[in-house]
């Protein structure tokens, strides 16, 4: 602790202190405090991948340990799967397993993970700024646009742990410090280790973003000192290998998951998005995309950053002339980093656009058929995402050019500061109405009410000798098999399939399940295989019941429940 106060004085820690406040506030402000009960876990069910994170904790938590640590049979039995395909964010999940017995039957930490990167996006954001020479008033402002960008409030609590965007703000803190930690190799090995570790922890999407910061820092050392030295990759290797190592003892390279999916070019960055609203706006409209699914690459910027954007361009121009009538020029150092961040735009840039470029409902060309590189480039399929650090880029670079402008245009110091409060004013007046929405949706308790009313559900609850639930039918859609899986919980029970971030292939288990019928399963089928098993009922000797819409076998009869004939 006294070397972290030798590091930062009075004045920082009082100034982040502050940013953190913000970040609080502003999530309080946005989602309310019930979903910071950590026994209330209602909100989480009947929402989609939110339930699907929550509910893939639970189970990871009622497992037994394993090596790797992240690892879980109770989702997919009898196989084995990790936590980083239920995208129930590992970094509190493995924590909060280790102290499981000492926390009530339900228990949730994602209202807390939401706050905490909510104050985080607050503090690092207030650290770059600070970084880059922003006064104080503007740095923490500042803040608050990143706090409440609409990337941010699009994901959080929608997948929660891509709502971490301090994430990529981190790797973007790192790359601005080059100059200052670039030839200490233990710094900068631990900073980037640490770095790909988060990642690993958090979710892989992170590392095409994070990842390009750390090749951007390397390439950095490298035209600074204009030679290349092995210790100048550190920072790239330290990165992959903190993230590698993670995934390692999480498990992601030991379970069945296919890497890939299908649906490269489905969710991709589409050249509009910038001012593409998507109901985020008061004034601007929602456009047309090419494909529906390049809501993954929503990237509305908001009015206030389009006014700062005005002053940056007008500073550009400025800059421009001034060199072109060689009365400026800028340092070597200084254009080695504005090269290298251009760079790394347009490479996020284009691979968050790619493989199907599009500008509003036109394709503009394919960069790639290659069957090689798309099954490899499918592992990020929803590339969308990948525009996020060039959203923050681009939010950081127009702040810093507005102060500029003033400090070489402005009359006072006052005007300069209204005026950039009256940006911030208008970027929240203009997002507002999503803002509200999302109030409504969290920050007001609700219950969940279970679609499985049937009194055969209830019978078999209180039944002590079935263990697992046995998914029949493959074609699984996406709320029943949550509806289930809250079921299973609830009674202790395992499941031979779930919904995950990734396929796993259980066909083969779930053969031998049904060849090796027992009274400690339940069997389920969907409502439209009806008509099948009247046909094939001998295939099985199981007794077939029909309850809220779906078919369940079992070896036993089931007192007051009419079997299908």
């Amino acid at each position: 602790m006294d070397k972290f106060r030798d590091i930062l004085t009075e004045k920082q820690r009082i100034t982040y202190c502050i940013a953190a406040l913000i970040g609080a506030s502003a999530f309080i402000a946005v989602y309310g405090i019930w979903v910071l009960n950590p026994i209330y876990d209602e909100w989480l069910l009947g929402r989609g991948d939110l339930t699907q994170h929550y509910l893939g904790w639970s189970f990871y938590r009622m497992g037994k340990w394993t090596f790797p640590i992240g690892l879980t049979d109770r989702l997919a039995y009898p196989n084995q799967t990790s936590i980083i395909f239920t995208d129930s964010i590992p970094l509190f999940a493995v924590p909060f397993k280790l102290i499981s017995p000492m926390l009530p039957h339900t228990f949730q930490y994602f209202g807390w993970w939401g706050l905490i990167s909510f104050m985080l996006q607050g503090v690092l954001a207030c650290m770059i700024l600070t970084e880059l020479h922003i006064d104080r008033f503007c740095a923490l402002a500042g803040s608050i646009l990143f706090v409440l960008s609409p990337v941010v409030i699009e994901k959080m609590f929608r997948h929660t742990s891509l709502g971490a965007h301090w994430m990529v703000l981190l790797s973007v803190y790192f790359f601005i410090r080059h100059k200052h930690i670039y030839q200490e190799c233990r710094k900068t090995l631990i900073c980037w280790s640490i770095m790909g570790g988060l990642v690993g922890a958090v979710h892989m999407y992170y590392l095409p973003m994070c990842g390009m910061f750390a090749i951007g820092f390397a390439a950095a050392s490298v035209f600074r000192e204009r030679k290349f030295h092995i210790r100048y990759i550190v920072p790239v290797g330290a990165f992959l290998a903190g993230a590698g190592g993670m995934i390692y003892v999480l498990g992601g390279f030991s379970t069945k998951v296919t890497a890939d999916a299908d649906g490269l070019g489905l969710y991709g960055f589409n050249l509009n998005s910038f001012w593409n609203a998507k109901g985020y706006s008061r004034w601007l409209p929602s456009l047309e995309m090419y494909h529906e699914g390049q809501y993954e690459g929503f990237a509305y910027l908001g009015i206030g950053i389009y006014l700062f954007l005005v002053f940056a361009l007008a500073y550009t121009v400025w800059v421009l002339a001034e060199i072109c009538l060689k009365r400026r020029r800028f340092s070597r150092d200084k254009l080695i980093y504005i090269g290298i961040c251009a760079v790394m735009m347009l490479g996020l840039t284009v691979f968050a656009a790619s493989p199907q470029v599009s500008f509003g409902n036109r394709l503009l060309f394919v960069l790639t058929d290659s069957s090689t590189i798309t099954r490899y480039w499918s592992i990020f399929r929803a590339s969308g995402r990948v525009i996020w650090p060039v959203y923050y880029l681009i939010d950081i670079g127009s702040i810093v050019c507005y102060d500029r402008f003033w400090k070489a245009f402005g009359k006072g110091k006052h005007a300069a500061e209204i005026l950039f409060a009256v940006c911030i004013f208008l970027q929240i007046f203009d997002i507002g109405n999503k803002l509200a929405m999302q109030r409504q949706a969290f920050a007001y308790e609700r219950a969940y009410d279970t679609p499985l009313k049937s009194a055969i559900w209830e019978a078999l609850a209180d039944r002590e000798a079935i263990e697992h639930i046995v998914w029949v039918s493959h074609n699984l859609d996406y709320g029943p098999i949550m509806d289930f899986a809250k079921y299973a919980y609830d009674n202790g029970w395992t499941m031979n399939n779930y919904y995950f971030a990734r396929a796993v292939n259980v066909n083969e288990t779930t053969r031998q399940s049904m060849q090796h019928l027992n009274d400690s399963c339940i069997y389920l089928f969907k409502a439209d295989e009806k008509e099948y098993i009247a046909g094939n009922m001998d295939d099985f000797d199981l007794n077939y019941y029909e309850a809220d819409g779906y078919i369940v076998g079992t070896v036993f009869q089931i007192e007051h429940a009419e079997p299908l004939r």
